[in-house]
């Protein structure tokens, strides 16, 4: 098969295979589960993931390159509260990738092959920790503020996926927003 047809018809593959993990979760997925779902056999599935493992980590990846590549699009002149308020609009436009993420993360901290996507975590705090920097907050700030964004939005967006509580969650995400900016200032 020619190599271009052979990467898009995987990415076409991970593409509904995302689709199903999002309707399901991925406890619920294996490779006979999903071929038969996707209509294909389950030797035609293995040929591109071996194991279920293989497949999660092909999914995370391809998450983690559309969320980096939407993050870059975010407009870096804007000021910090509308930078903070669009960041909580892009995690809950994204939330089947924060499921996802979520899942994994729980399986990661048991299970060793899914050792690179606890490293991979720390993209996030280095992206952050940058666009933090760049809007003033000083550099012996910024990591110890990063982090504690990311544990903000993280925590919020597992409490929504878990409740479906927007209006409260948005209420708690305002008390938020007020007090990083008093905590970012220089």
């Amino acid at each position: 098969m020619d190599p271009t047809a052979e990467l898009r018809e995987r990415n076409e593959l991970l593409e509904r295979i995302g689709t199903y993990v999002d309707q399901h979760g991925i406890s619920a997925v294996t490779l006979e589960t999903l071929a038969t779902e996707l209509g294909i056999s389950s030797g035609r599935l293995e040929e591109f993931f071996h194991t279920k493992t293989e497949l999660i980590v092909a999914l995370i990846a391809r998450n983690r390159i559309a969320l980096r590549t939407r993050f870059a699009t975010l407009d870096a002149s804007m000021d910090a509260d509308a930078f903070r308020r669009v960041m909580w609009d892009f995690y809950v436009e994204t939330a089947s990738a924060s499921r996802l993420f979520f899942e994994v993360y729980g399986l990661a901290l048991a299970d060793e092959h899914y050792g690179e996507f606890l490293h991979g975590i720390n993209d996030w705090l280095g992206m952050l920790k940058e666009s933090l920097t760049r809007r003033g907050v000083p550099g012996d700030r910024a990591e110890a503020f990063a982090t504690l964004t990311l544990a903000v939005y993280r925590g919020m967006m597992m409490d929504l996926l878990a409740t479906g509580e927007r209006p409260r969650i948005n209420a708690a995400m305002e008390l938020w927003f007020r007090a990083a900016t008093a905590l970012s200032e220089p």
